[in-house]
């Protein structure tokens, strides 16, 4: 359970991570969040609503992935799983604290920032490490640094970040989540402006993934004719043209492959900045593909990836840019 709640978190990538002085707004807030596309929340404990934004939450909500952060005690821990904590954060490493998240049986992350609390923290079985204050603590470099010794550690950076260090931070393969307030604020949290705060949260998460045609495909009947029409497509455009073992293409325009292929018509790339998070991204809001096209590279992330549906006789193919 405890990797499942890890690695659903890893699969989102992002973790709002917000003080609740009313717990009356925790549900309308989770439920934003939610749809905008992160249906995840570290509840600190800052506040004395904390525990109670916390159970209502898991209560009402229960499929969203409800944690509770600054976990500083073993009371807190038992405080934050009883309310229905499904990960714990903590800022520091405390070898009390972790030893308590395990014996309640709830994933902990608790805060590293040097070899020494790498190497603790892995001895009691940890491999998702808070790396916080992730700026002031050199970020990314820093984080590379420390996965060379400790490649089975993966991070999750938090404090000070903006949507601009998210995005960098995301790109390192170690990263497993970039947590933060980053998505939304606290003026529209205190004013209850929960439509604002889920259209935040959407544009935070799509401009991320940058979703954008990356090329066009389409099915020729030979090589002969996709040649053929590449270089048609290339001599307008001043583009060059190359020829694959599966298909031709034109100036990373136009594919042209060559037999026919997925859908009827051809295929449309859709580019993406990370196609394993938008993979798993489009999967929560429903949308199937069709797994045997799904392929990885060498670090295990998805590169590319068919819809199953086709959109006017052409099929959705996820590519990593």
């Amino acid at each position: 359970m405890a990797l499942d709640v890890l690695e659903e978190i890893s699969r989102i990538g992002m973790i709002p991570v917000l003080t609740i002085e009313n717990a009356d707004g925790a549900l309308p807030l989770a439920r934003a969040l939610a749809g905008g596309g992160l249906p995840l929340m570290e509840v600190m404990f800052r506040s004395d609503a904390a525990a109670d934004a916390i159970g209502r939450i898991a209560k009402e909500f229960p499929e969203f992935l409800v944690g509770a952060g600054t976990v500083l005690t073993p009371k807190q821990a038992e405080q934050a799983v009883k309310a229905g904590a499904k990960f714990l954060v903590a800022p520091g490493f405390n070898p009390e604290v972790v030893k308590a998240a395990q014996q309640l049986g709830t994933p902990i992350v608790p805060g590293t920032v040097t070899p020494t609390e790498v190497e603790a923290a892995r001895a009691l079985g940890l491999h998702v490490l808070k790396f916080f204050p992730a700026v002031q603590q050199g970020g990314v470099p820093v984080m590379k640094l420390l996965s060379g010794p400790y490649p089975d550690v993966r991070f999750v950076p938090t404090g000070d970040l903006t949507r601009e260090l998210t995005t960098e931070y995301l790109q390192f393969n170690r990263v497993a989540a970039a947590g933060g307030d980053y998505m939304t604020s606290y003026a529209d949290i205190r004013a209850g402006n929960y439509e604002k705060i889920r259209k935040d949260t959407e544009d935070t998460v799509l401009g991320y993934l940058n979703f954008h045609v990356a090329h066009v495909g389409l099915n020729g009947s030979s090589p002969v004719e996709a040649a053929k029409l590449c270089g048609a497509f290339g001599e307008i455009f001043k583009v060059p043209v190359r020829q694959g073992s599966k298909s031709a293409m034109a100036g990373g325009m136009l594919e042209v492959m060559n037999k026919p292929f997925y859908y009827e018509k051809g295929h449309i790339a859709i580019g993406t900045r990370d196609a394993t998070r938008a993979y798993w991204y489009l999967k929560r809001r429903g949308y199937e593909f069709l797994e045997d096209t799904v392929s990885k590279g060498n670090d295990g992330r998805i590169v590319a990836a068919y819809l199953k549906e086709p959109l006017a006789g052409f099929a959705l193919h996820l590519v990593q840019d």
